[in-house]
């Protein structure tokens, strides 16, 4: 097959038009559609920036807001994080989230909207389900399905080995605990 210069051209300018930093009217971060990363800083476009569209991370990538498809071994928006994202070992965000997550371990420092899919799920208030061996949250609006589910507040219900409500008039239920 033989490729023309002029479609060798149009490529490149693809490619470098998908990592040019576009800044959108008061948005005070560059903005890219696709990031790759090996680890970070070996990452095209650098940490700083925020990424609607595809990230891949090889062995860990940071961005700071994320919109869209997140496929990492460990991957960090040090923003929000919204959209799905997928780990072989983590998915961490440390602002708020909206979307879903699956990994090993999903952390979200923020508050989290959607489902959380993993061995340990963690976030500091969450309108979720969380499925995993370990859920926790300081609240939690929905529910957690585990081994072991521990919050502080909650309006939902948890169905597991044990669970916890700290501030519920009974804290501690094995196999199922609500409060509504």
């Amino acid at each position: 097959m033989k490729v023309s210069k002029g479609m060798v051209g149009l490529l490149v300018l693809l490619g470098v038009g998908l990592v040019l930093p576009v800044r959108g009217e008061g948005q005070e971060r560059a903005y890219t559609p696709f990031m790759f990363s090996l680890v970070t800083p070996l990452q095209v476009p650098f940490r700083d920036f925020n990424v609607g569209g595809l990230r891949i991370n090889a062995i860990y990538g940071e961005c700071h807001d994320f919109d869209g498809l997140d496929i990492s071994t460990v991957g960090r928006a040090t923003g929000h994080g919204n959209g799905f994202q997928a780990a072989l070992l983590a998915n961490i965000v440390d602002g708020d989230g909206f979307g879903m997550q699956v990994a090993p371990v999903d952390y979200v420092t923020g508050e989290y909207v959607g489902l959380q899919i993993g061995v340990a799920n963690f976030a500091e208030k969450a309108q979720a389900l969380q499925i995993g061996f370990y859920n926790g949250a300081n609240h939690i609006d929905g529910c957690q399905i585990g081994v072991i589910n521990t919050t502080r507040t909650m309006m939902g219900f948890q169905l597991g080995l044990i669970n916890v409500i700290q501030d519920n008039d009974v804290p501690f239920m094995p196999i199922l605990n609500c409060y509504f």
